[in-house]
């Protein structure tokens, strides 16, 4: 309660020196939601499923403080988010006194060479969804036009800093990005480099040779288009990344890093309802050589991303589930082959899609993050799903939305095991959503 209150008393402050220039130089906006989650067989048992179902909701603002012209400050907080009936959002717990959290603070400069961000911001997003990770971090940010619709930016973030340590001089984990976008109203293109340098990367932990890495470099390149051609709309990307990890202990051989994923999404537009298809590919990690002399996901930097969610059950990042507990799945696809085919219509103010996806991992899992943990799986097959969802405006900026997934499992959940049973799995979801 206490810390409530100072986070209370600040913002009053802020609010209390800005009071004369709230009526013009102040922006709000943001949003409320409620969803409502039923999963009827995360761990696709056979005849013995564990229903999972729960509500949960979320607060979301975010304010724009204009200074003066081309002078401004961002921040956006998330609060009181989180599952209904739980500690971290129950009336009179600890834990819900602090659910307030702060995303973003940063400051917006316009130059004569271009416009520049500075402070905590939205890093990971580039080109389509596909791809993206979205975490905040702290950057500097640079934006200039360097022609009739072209457009050339500059990053430098910092994702983790340890220099302080005694044992190390140099731990920190930092990136460099440049890239270049065209825009006109037709088409939108743009190439990102980006240079990852890691020397503070505690998840590259290597049980099976008992050290660790010293600094992992990477190299990242992304094109991404989006066209309009007529009724027809196609949007891709590629990443393709190349790098190398050196290990504490001199004597082990470097790891060669690489990655590749690709995208592919057409929509043809029919008056109001209309049909598409979409391909994706991500490398995977051959289990032969991950950590040892290759690994062929970069230190998980090359997959389809936690904010593409092409599937509800399957790769989704808004309904945490399990499947199995098989690697893979889940949030973000690191590891497949994705086929999908849709169609959608929009009918006064209600919409409605439908999707029927087929995918297969392109490299056999293992029965652990790392080759020593466990054999390999006996097949590639994740199964196929098919996904209806629907949305009705109540008002212009509230809409309740339904869906209904159901995954027939494939026997790439079966893991290493022949003898092995699964079972399928649906989810039902529904969600109430202002925005303002």
């Amino acid at each position: 309660m206490k810390k409530a209150l100072v986070i209370l008393f600040a913002l009053g402050l802020v609010f209390s020196f800005t009071a004369p220039v709230m009526a013009t130089d102040v922006s709000f906006d943001g949003s409320f939601r409620v969803r409502g989650w039923y999963d009827s067989n995360s761990a696709l048992t056979k005849n013995n499923a564990t229903p999972i179902a729960y509500y949960d909701q979320r607060l979301r603002l975010t304010t724009v403080f204009k200074v003066a012209e081309g002078l401004s400050f961002t921040t956006r907080f998330d609060a009181m988010d989180g599952v209904w009936g739980t500690t971290g959002i129950q009336d009179g717990s600890a834990a819900s006194d602090d659910n307030l959290e702060f995303d973003v603070s940063y400051m917006t400069f316009m130059t004569g060479i271009g416009q520049f961000k500075a402070g905590y911001m939205s890093d990971g997003c580039w080109g389509t969804a596909f791809g993206d990770n979205e975490t905040f971090k702290g950057a500097v940010s640079f934006l200039t036009k360097l022609g009739d619709n072209v457009y050339f930016s500059l990053k430098m973030v910092k994702s983790a800093e340890g220099d302080n340590n005694t044992t190390y001089s140099d731990y920190d984990d930092d990136s460099y990005s440049a890239a270049v976008i065209y825009g006109s109203e037709a088409i939108t293109a743009g190439l990102l480099y980006n240079y990852k340098r890691y020397a503070n990367y505690v998840a590259g932990i290597n049980t099976s040779l008992g050290t660790t890495y010293r600094v992992a470099e990477i190299n990242v390149v992304s094109p991404y288009v989006k066209a309009t051609f007529g009724d027809l709309y196609v949007e891709s990307e590629l990443i393709w990344a190349d790098g190398k990890a050196k290990w504490d202990n001199k004597a082990t051989a470097d790891t060669e890093l690489e990655g590749l994923a690709f995208y592919l999404m057409g929509k043809y537009n029919l008056g109001s309802s209309y049909v598409g298809g979409i391909f994706a590919y991500v490398q995977g990690d051959d289990p032969n050589t991950v950590f040892t002399t290759k690994s062929e996901n970069v230190l998980g930097e090359v997959n389809g991303g936690t904010e593409w969610g092409p599937t509800l059950i399957m790769w989704n990042s808004t309904c945490p589930t399990t499947l199995g507990g098989a690697t893979g799945t889940r949030d973000r696809m690191d590891n497949a082959s994705f086929y999908q085919v849709f169609a959608g219509t929009t009918i006064d103010k209600l919409s409605l899609k439908a999707s029927l996806s087929m995918a297969k991992a392109n490299e056999n899992g293992t029965g652990g993050v790392y080759l020593a943990s466990g054999a390999e799986y006996l097949d590639k097959d994740y199964g196929t799903e098919f996904d209806v969802t629907a949305g009705y405006k109540i008002y212009d900026n509230l809409t309740y939305s339904a869906g209904f997934g159901y995954l027939w499992a494939g026997d790439y959940y079966k893991g290493a095991s022949a003898t092995a049973e699964i079972g399928n799995t649906y989810l039902l979801m529904n969600k109430l959503q202002v925005n303002f």
